[in-house]
């Protein structure tokens, strides 16, 4: 994938091919020749940023799986104008298909099976023994991943291994902000459309594992969780702060997942930052709350004066 698009050649990019067809666009095609970047380029960068983070993150097998799904998506969808890319036309959908068909794939199908366990990263196997480590307890969960791909990715790779296909019925969930009248980015395999009923499913028992993005750590309402797992640490302690209040079932379980060679010192860090956090709250809340009753006091005393030629001390009839 990588050499792939070391050794792309855009002069064929059909952004390339119509400045061509305009001469008063010289100036335009000899700055993109020369910084390389057009808009098919700069997707197949990402797809392959993409790709490699998966491959990191859950193994082979889903890398394999992500660029299967994606090159069969660009087939089916180059002679129509339905389907996750929408707003793509043919020639790109073409050329981009044309560069990924030199992709080499471990394996002509990828097996659903995944019955070799080098096919799944460490750090994915852990999640798996995380997960599968308390059978007889109901399942109602969330996955919290960085990134929008690893999402769909996940969901299928847990719903194909013979670990977890049995138990758990997942769902992916990414939001639906996207704008209807942008391009999707390549690699996007989830239809957000079909994403409707997906918390409806979860809330009533027929999906009990949703991965999701950080688009469910506030703001949408989804039922307790007594599961909830980070599978990379949260970037903030806000997020931490939402991610653990979804696990608000009796007996829940938050879990994050850290390297073992972090040192940022897991989730009594996170834990100490909240603390030190609702301790500073309570500082100030005490010294507004003061000042309060300070300015109570006066604006009080503000209500009475003394009348000089009695020497009476009088309500103020303000």
């Amino acid at each position: 994938m990588i050499s792939v698009f070391q050794n792309l050649d855009i002069r064929n990019d059909p952004y390339i091919l119509k400045l061509r067809d305009e001469p008063w666009n010289r100036a335009t095609l000899d700055k993109t020749l020369l910084t390389g970047k057009t808009y098919c380029s700069e997707q197949l960068k990402k797809f392959t940023g993409k790709a490699i983070h998966i491959y990191e993150e859950l193994g082979l097998w889903a890398a394999d799986y992500f660029i299967v799904e994606t090159i069969q998506e660009l087939k089916k969808m180059l002679n129509s104008q339905k389907g996750l890319f929408i707003g793509w036309d043919n020639d790109e959908k073409a050329y981009l298909l044309s560069k990924l068909s030199h992709v080499a794939i471990a394996g002509t199908t990828i097996d659903p099976t995944i019955s070799d366990s080098s096919q799944i990263s460490a750090k994915f196997d852990c999640l798996i023994s995380f997960l599968t480590r308390d059978e007889q307890r109901e399942v109602s969960g969330l996955v919290f991943v960085r990134q929008r791909a690893t999402v769909s990715v996940m969901s299928k790779l847990l719903s194909v291994h013979p670990k977890t296909r049995n138990r758990f019925r997942c769902a992916p969930y990414v939001g639906l902000s996207n704008s209807a009248n942008r391009k999707n980015n390549i690699g996007e395999l989830l239809d957000l459309r079909a994403q409707g009923g997906t918390l409806d499913d979860f809330r009533e028992g027929r999906k009990n594992l949703v991965i999701t993005t950080d688009v469910l750590e506030e703001g949408i309402d989804i039922t307790a969780c007594h599961l909830v797992i980070c599978f990379d640490k949260p970037p903030n302690l806000k997020s931490f702060v939402q991610r653990r209040g979804r696990a608000r079932q009796e007996r829940s379980t938050f879990a994050i997942m850290l390297a073992s060679d972090d040192r940022s010192g897991g989730i009594e860090s996170w834990q100490q930052l909240e603390d030190d956090m609702v301790r500073a709250y309570q500082s100030d809340d005490r010294v507004r709350q003061q000042i309060s009753n300070l300015e109570s006091i006066e604006e009080n005393d503000m209500q009475r004066f003394r009348v000089e030629s009695t020497g009476q001390v009088s309500p103020n009839s303000l």
